[in-house]
């Protein structure tokens, strides 16, 4: 693990190709992070991939950060924010964006984390537009309490969580949302931290994603999640 103050970090990302390939690689590098664990070559579905992670950290203190390979972190206070979510604001899953509110089946032909109203939105994540163009999308105001985050980043407190694990019926699509929201049943706090983010994918639905769909509808049927009081007690 990092041998620096305060808690120990492990980044987990899965890619179809080589580690030094990828944007998260060499962000992490430019970092000072070397403590990563990337599966590489992967075809295979990102819980089982994640699951292994979290059984193989099951009882220590270190925060896993899972993270897509494209994915560039540009924030030199990386650790000291993270260090804040969890020893001060008692996160005990944090990622860059999310919403403290969640309909598991909308009226909304997408079922995404970012429904309406987007008054219950939080975080911000730059994307990349053709031409090397890029734009930042500002969700809301962070930090928030949150029930549902965005997969592309998610810190997770091992303490915390216990034996909560990823679904691996869920290969590529709503495995975050379906692990957000257990871990949110189960009392585990959530909620976002300002982090500079780029993100290279537009997200785009896939007929993956409609499938994966069809399999979470059938999970959590029709139910309402909502945070009243979304806005965390910060401690000094």
């Amino acid at each position: 693990m990092i041998e620096r103050a305060g808690r120990d970090l492990l980044f987990v990302s899965c890619t179809r190709r080589r580690a030094e390939e990828t944007d998260l690689f060499a962000s992490l590098q430019k970092l000072g992070i070397e403590d990563a664990w990337f599966f590489e070559g992967n075809a295979n579905g990102l819980p089982g991939c994640y699951n292994t992670v979290l059984d193989e950290c099951a009882g220590t203190d270190v925060i896993v950060v899972f993270a897509h390979d494209d994915v560039t972190i540009g924030d030199a206070f990386l650790r000291e924010k993270l260090a804040h979510a969890f020893d001060k604001q008692g996160y005990g899953i944090a990622g860059v964006a999310g919403s403290s509110q969640f309909n598991t089946s909308p009226d909304d032909p997408l079922t995404k984390w970012c429904q309406p109203p987007d008054s219950t939105w939080s975080g911000a994540v730059e994307h990349d537009l053709p031409g090397g163009l890029k734009y930042m999308t500002s969700y809301g105001p962070t930090p928030r309490r949150c029930v549902v985050l965005d997969g592309l980043f998610l810190a997770v407190d091992i303490k915390q969580i216990g034996a909560l694990r990823f679904d691996e019926q869920f290969a590529f699509d709503f495995y975050d949302v379906d692990f957000c929201l257990r871990a949110h049943c189960a009392g585990v706090a959530l909620g976002t931290i300002g982090i500079y983010i780029n993100h290279r994918s537009a997200g785009i639905a896939s007929p993956s994603y409609h499938q994966a769909q069809m399999l979470f509808r059938a999970k959590w049927g029709n139910q309402h999640y909502k945070l009243e009081s979304p806005w965390p007690a910060l401690q000094s």
